[in-house]
């Protein structure tokens, strides 16, 4: 039996880790888990944790861009088919809701981490790994828009109208007060998609 690697260990001992955190995260929650919550879970070491993390803001941080990525590389899945500007309004709303749908732990953690210290103070390091994707989607927009497939808006425009009621939902929903009902993705996409196609041609004002 060929022998593991030591680069391949050390990241499956990484993503136990990973994996634990989010499980002690959401069942104890962020400020009342402790290293060796983590460390039990996992079955790392002490000393594997710290290596690979350092404090327990390391391994939130971690935890936040690694949930980050994974919403992200699904997503850009979805984007590769849209062939038109209506099919990728529809496929960023909808694949935010579903995805949120199923991967709830990540996704409530994405949500109620956001504005914890301990993520906030790697802003830089959560800019430089979202920014490019961000950018690209905003200057397929703009495409669009100069091709007169959406609304020309200021591009500062572009994302709230397109995400913000679905993100308000899932706000809520990570809060516990509302249910992400089957189909409400569907009506949100809709709904962006109303809010962002251009004007009827020859529409006259009244």
């Amino acid at each position: 039996m060929k022998k593991e690697s030591r680069g391949a260990v050390g990241e499956r001992s990484r993503r136990a880790i990973l994996d634990a955190a989010l499980d002690c995260f959401t069942r104890l929650g962020w400020a009342a888990t402790t290293i060796e919550d983590i460390r039990e879970v996992s079955g790392a070491s002490v000393g594997s944790v710290y290596h690979h993390f350092g404090a327990k803001e390391g391994i939130a941080v971690a935890l936040y861009l690694d949930c980050l990525r994974q919403h992200q590389d699904t997503l850009k899945l979805q984007l590769e088919k849209a062939t038109d500007a209506e099919s990728f309004v529809r496929a960023v709303v909808i694949h935010t809701i579903t995805w949120s749908r199923a991967n709830p732990d990540a996704a409530r953690y994405l949500i109620r981490m956001r504005r914890e210290d301990a993520v906030a103070a790697a802003e830089p390091e959560l800019q430089e790994a979202t920014g490019g994707f961000l950018l690209e989607g905003i200057n397929r927009l703009k495409a669009y828009a100069r091709d007169g497939q959406l609304l020309k808006l200021p591009s500062s425009a572009y994302l709230p109208l397109l995400q913000g009621p679905a993100q308000e939902l899932l706000r809520h929903w990570a809060g516990g007060r509302m249910e992400l009902k089957p189909g409400i993705e569907k009506v949100l996409a809709d709904a962006a998609w109303r809010c962002l196609r251009p004007e009827p041609t020859g529409r006259r004002e009244p």
